[in-house]
This record gives structure tokens, C-alpha cells and sequence, in this order.
């Protein structure tokens, strides 16, 4: 019995879209043998349309599509399997051990592809700033990329000659075919990400709004677009031909149906006072904009009886709507000689106090005055997003209370936007992505945030590592990624240094992977390729500059086991063995492995088990492993067919 191996790419983005069809029409499907030879489950289109009757539609002259050049190329791309991996550095991480957070360098394109397989479905909240196509080139150069002229052919604005045929201006060819193609597959494989009851938030501005909208309802559908939001980010506006522009856009789409959009608090106060409930501020229960006097509304000037004797832990005293022992009676005050009144009448009064918590107060006059405890309320947010915490300031003064007063980013956005993000889309205990990061404003908001509400979000961050600022550079830092990891750690002892009663608890670290070539050495190759020094070089198929920690997420990766789970490593017979979350994976890759080994193993009661082919001296060792965890694990020979691997 054989051994399977381990995948070594990614998941095929055809396959995934085969696998879900398969759940819903498995009788379109059929078996086929390929020109490998292998059989294998295809669709069958006859039954495929019978099944659709005439709802699909092939060939037809006009239908309504939002198309550029390179959207075919686009869409192979994001289906297209590669072979890379993310490599592991603890030594930039901060709390290694023990955090649920990840930073990841690298393209995007190709770690959102090394991601699918472990948060499939398990994303409940992505936000994006991508690059705004302000004209200058953007460092995203995918494969798919065309030359000039290649675009401009495909497009029709030049002839075979290679004349002219359209003026070339910005609404022409490269200019938006470019930033679509970039765009569109990054979202088609980030949609698999989320969660069904997921959101994902982009930033955007006029450069490409209208692509971005329709590209977005392509992707998620465009009855899960929930709001093209407005936030006023410069006050004062900047100069755009004649117009000082304010604002950019935020695009909120939802997942599916069951997306629901969080209420967001009212405007965080500084509550003086807390009981069983939490905090709260008092708030006088008198009408201060009614104009009448006493002489003609005096049926609205029913008092109120307090107790001065009988106060809380706050100063609130005991209250009673008719008079009795120790009460003493309170009346509205008077503003500018005119009586005011309560907000209620007796009737209503009466009502209200059976479920409003209303208490009296001494005034600094010496006289009395009636209370209302004031909590947060819920409301919708709006679509126009024009508090002051908003604008693009903001986000440059977090930066400068980090790093001494320079700020080492161009534009980063204000925390206190992607906090209200945040409250809209996420939950307490969640993962959200980003994987445009830039300057990690959305990793420091999910820490703010969490020491705030108590709440355990989880953050990925992905960024390309581009050349930082100049200024940055001039202080050592290497590029835009290790400028944003420096911020995330100022701002976690910021946090933890600011809230210190509160934040014991919270975690502030993060996980650092690296996006790279694979772990194992190209043998793509036929034997008749090779001599027989290079046959003795392929002996070991590992790369001589990876480690145990690198073959163990990669790993994880194929097997589809989130990289922030905990860890511990134990040596028997001189074989290391890793064990993720106590059991989920089990790895050895050191050593030969014995029976001690194996026995080893199975009391972790693994869920998968994976071994480096080169543990094993030979077939029949390979062969006894099946007997072995068939007796000490129990499994059948499916189960240890389907658990265990070799790599």
C-alpha cells in the first residue's frame, strides 16, 4: 500500500469551482480519461444546459458584460495553481508562541492562493486599500501583463501597420485594462475567503470607482452590494481642476444573505460613573427648548419626590413619583426667569419610570435635580462618513505618536475610519484580511479595538514588500514591510502601556511568513535529463536551506490548517516530532522513524500525520507504517490512507 504524497501547489481554482458545482448538480458530472490517462470527474454540457433550460445562453449577440483587454487572461490567472510557499521568521515575529496573528510579505495575489486552502470560508471581514491608478505605475506586475502594443492591438486602436487609430489617452488600453486585471483576480480568489456571512470594505477614489462597482458586482453580485459610502477625508479639500476635492469612497459589499451589517455606538464619552451595567453619564430630565410659562401649561409641572437620605455608591438618591416619609419634592428649574418642565407628564412619567432608570441628584446650588443614567446607544451608520476622526490627518498623527514625530508613510489611512470598518463588518471574535496593508493601520485598529471591547479579532496582514519612504530608508528601514511591522510592535506597548489594568490579556503580537519559491528542488525532468551526478543530487528532494519549521506550515498550507494554531516539538529516537494544536497535524521530518516513534504519535491522537519520504530506509518500512497506526491508532486502512502523507 502506497503512500500518498503531499500537494506540493496550491489548490487549481478550476477544481474549487468544479467541487462546488459538483454539491449542486452532480448529475451534469461524468468520468472522462484525460491524455495523461488518468480518469478523472467532468462535466458533462449536454445535461449541463437541460438542466439550465433557458436560462443559459451561448453566443448571443448582445447581452449586457463589463469586459477590458486581459480580462480572459485575468480570470485564468486566479485559477491557475502555483508552486510557492510561506516560510516561517520567528525571529521578526513578536510573541511567536502564543499569538493568533499573522504578517505575511509577499504578492498578493500569490499568498491569498497559498491561503485558500486553510481559510476557505473562515474570513469574516476583508478590508482593502488598494493602489488608486493615479497614473503612476503600480508594483503589482502580474503575469498577465501585455505590452503596450499587445493592448493596444487587442484593443483595435492600432492597425497591422501599427498606426494610430484612437487618440491615446487615459481612458484608452493599458491606463485601466491594467489596474482591472489586477484588481479582478485578486477579489475572485478573496471572495473564497470569506465567510457566508462575511463583508468585504475597499477603499477607492474617482480614478476607478465605476470599474470597481462594476467588477465587484461581477465578483460578489450585485444584489450583495450593500453601499458606495462617501467619507469626507480633507476638510478643506485639494485641488482638482476648479474643485476642492473632499472625499473618497468606501465600497461595502456583503458575502450572501446572511451578511448582516453591525449598528455602530454613538460617539464614545468619558462616563463618570459605573454600576452592575457598566459605565454611564446623568442627564437632567428637563425640557430646556419648550416656551410657555407655569401660567399657561401648569399641568406639565408635576414634581418629582427625592430622598436625600438614601444615596448609591454614585450620589444617586431613591425616588418616589408621590410623596412619603423623608422625600422631599423637586420642581423644574428655571433658565432665564422662564419655568421649565419636566419631559414628561405624570401620566407619562409614571409610565416611563418603570423602565428608564431615572434617580435624583444634588445640584451645586443645594437643591435638588432629577437624573437619567445615559448609556450608548445603537444606530445605523450613515452613508456619508463626515466625522472629524476621519480624515487623512489622523492617520499621519498615529504614525508621528509611534516614531518620534515622523511619519515614514505616504497617506495612511486614519485609525478611527478603519475602527468604524471594523464595528460595521466584524465580529468580536473574528479574522479579518488585508491584503493591500500598507502602513498596517487595520492591524493597529483590530488592537485598539480589542482593548476597548475585550474582543479577540484576529488580523492577516499581506504586503509586497516595496521600497519604503525615503525617510524611512534613511532611518534603516529596508522596505514598506519592515517599516509596518515596526508600527504594529510600537503600537501594541502603546496600547498595553496606556490600558495596563485592561490588557493583560490582549494580544498585540504577530506571526511573520515570508511568500517564496518551494521547499522542494525542480526534478521536472525526464531520467534520460539527468547524469548521474545530478541523480545523486536529487537523492534528498528538500532544498538544503529549509528547516523543520518550514516543511511544517508548508504543510499546514496543502493540508489546510490555519497557521496562528499553538505548537509544541519532542525528540524520540533522534526524530523530532511537531505537533500543531494538539493533534491536528503531526510532522516528522528528522531521523528514521521506529515503532517508538509511531508510538509517540499516536498518543497525540493525531488528526493528520505527515513524514519526509527520506525518513524511511526503505519500501517495507513504509509499508509496516500502515500496520502501525492501523494497531495504535485504530484507524482502518482508509483512515491511514487519508491521514497520513510523505513529502
Amino acid at each position: 500500500m502506497e503512500l500518498k504524497h503531499l500537494e506540493r501547489e496550491t489548490p487549481n481554482g478550476a477544481q474549487l469551482n468544479l467541487d462546488a458545482l459538483y454539491q449542486i448538480a452532480p448529475s451534469c458530472f461524468t468520468e472522462a480519461k484525460g491524455e495523461d490517462g488518468v480518469v478523472r470527474r467532468v462535466i458533462n454540457w449536454d445535461k449541463l444546459r437541460l438542466l439550465l433550460g433557458d436560462n443559459a445562453v451561448e453566443d448571443a449577440p448582445e447581452v449586457y458584460d463589463f469586459t477590458w483587454v486581459g480580462k480572459r487572461a485575468a480570470l485564468r490567472e486566479a485559477a491557475a495553481p502555483i508552486n510557492k510557499t510561506l516560510r516561517p521568521c520567528p525571529e521578526e515575529s513578536v510573541d511567536w508562541d502564543t499569538t493568533q496573528n499573522l504578517y505575511i510579505e509577499g504578492d498578493n495575489l500569490e499568498v491569498l492562493k497559498l491561503l485558500q486552502n486553510s481559510y476557505m470560508g473562515k474570513v469574516k471581514m476583508i478590508y482593502i486599500d488598494p493602489p488608486y491608478n493615479t497614473g503612476n505605475d503600480f508594483v503589482y506586475h502580474d503575469d498577465f501583463h501585455r505590452t503596450q502594443r499587445e493592448e493596444d492591438e487587442a484593443a483595435g486602436v492600432i492597425n497591422e501597420e501599427g498606426e494610430r487609430m484612437v487618440k491615446n489617452m487615459e481612458s484608452n488600453g493599458k491606463f485601466h485594462s491594467d489596474w482591472c486585471s489586477m484588481i479582478y483576480a485578486r477579489l475572485m480568489i478573496a471572495r473564497s475567503l470569506l465567510s457566508e456571512d462575511g463583508f468585504i470594505f475597499i477603499s477607492i477614489d474617482d480614478n476607478e470607482i465605476e470599474n470597481l462597482r462594476k467588477i465587484c458586482d461581477e465578483v460578489f453580485g450585485s444584489h450583495n452590494f450593500k453601499s458606495q459610502s462617501i467619507i469626507i477625508n480633507n476638510r478643506g479639500g485639494r485641488d482638482y481642476g476648479g474643485i476642492a476635492l473632499q472625499h473618497d469612497y468606501i465600497l461595502i459589499y456583503a458575502k450572501s444573505d446572511l451578511s448582516i451589517l453591525n449598528l455602530i455606538n454613538e460617539k464614545d464619552k468619558e462616563f463618570q460613573y459605573y454600576d452592575e451595567k457598566g459605565g454611564f453619564n446623568l442627564m437632567e430630565l428637563r425640557n430646556r427648548n419648550v416656551k410657555f410659562n407655569n401660567q399657561n401649561r401648569p399641568n406639565l409641572c408635576y414634581p418629582f419626590y427625592v430622598n436625600p437620605q438614601k444615596k448609591d455608591k454614585n450620589g444617586l438618591m431613591e425616588i418616589s413619583l408621590e410623596p412619603a416619609p423623608g422625600f422631599v419634592e423637586v420642581y423644574p428649574a428655571k433658565s432665564n426667569g422662564i419655568q421649565t418642565v419636566w419631559r414628561w407628564g405624570k401620566e407619562e412619567k409614571a409610565r416611563k419610570n418603570l423602565n428608564i432608570e431615572i434617580f435624583g441628584k444634588a445640584n451645586q446650588k443645594g437643591g435638588y435635580m432629577i437624573v437619567q443614567k445615559y448609556r450608548k446607544t445603537s444606530k445605523m451608520q450613515r452613508s456619508v462618513w463626515d466625522e472629524k476622526e476621519f480624515v487623512n490627518e489622523r492617520g499621519t498623527e498615529a504614525v508621528k505618536q509611534l516614531f518620534n514625530n515622523k511619519s515614514y508613510f505616504d497617506y495612511p489611512k486614519s485609525l478611527f475610519t478603519i475602527k468604524r470598518v471594523i464595528e460595521l463588518g466584524a465580529d468580536e471574535d473574528c479574522i479579518i484580511l488585508d491584503f493591500f496593508s500598507g502602513s498596517s493601520t487595520t492591524a493597529h485598529a483590530v488592537m485598539q479595538l480589542n482593548s476597548e471591547d475585550n474582543g479577540t479579532r484576529k488580523y492577516i496582514m499581506v504586503q509586497l514588500p516595496e521600497p519604503a519612504t525615503e525617510q524611512a530608508q534613511d532611518e534603516g528601514y529596508n522596505n514598506l514591510c519592515d517599516v509596518a511591522k515596526e508600527r504594529i510592535r510600537r503600537a501594541g506597548k502603546k496600547i498595553k502601556a496606556d490600558n495596563p489594568l485592561t490588557t493583560q490579556n490582549l494580544d498585540t503580537g504577530f506571526r511573520v511568513f515570508k511568500c517564496d519559491s518551494s521547499n522542494y528542488k525542480d526534478v521536472a525532468f525526464a531520467p534520460k535529463d539527468y547524469n548521474q551526478q545530478q541523480l545523486e543530487f536529487f537523492v534528498e528532494n528538500i532544498k538544503e536551506d529549509r528547516n523543520d519549521l518550514d516543511l511544517l506550515f508548508d504543510c499546514m498550507l496543502r493540508w489546510g490548517v490555519t497557521l496562528d494554531l499553538p505548537m509544541t516539538s519532542t525528540t524520540v529516537d533522534d526524530c523530532v516530532i511537531h505537533n500543531v494544536n494538539d493533534g491536528d497535524l503531526v510532522g516528522c521530518f528528522t531521523g528514521v522513524v521506529s515503532e517508538a516513534v509511531i508510538d509517540a504519535i499516536a498518543e497525540m491522537q493525531p488528526v493528520r500525520v505527515v513524514f519526509r519520504d527520506s525518513s524511511f530506509t526503505d519500501a517495507a518500512s513504509k509499508m509496516n507504517l500502515f500496520e502501525l497506526f492501523k494497531q495504535k491508532c485504530e484507524w482502518s486502512d482508509e483512515e491511514v490512507r487519508n491521514n497520513v502523507r510523505v513529502i
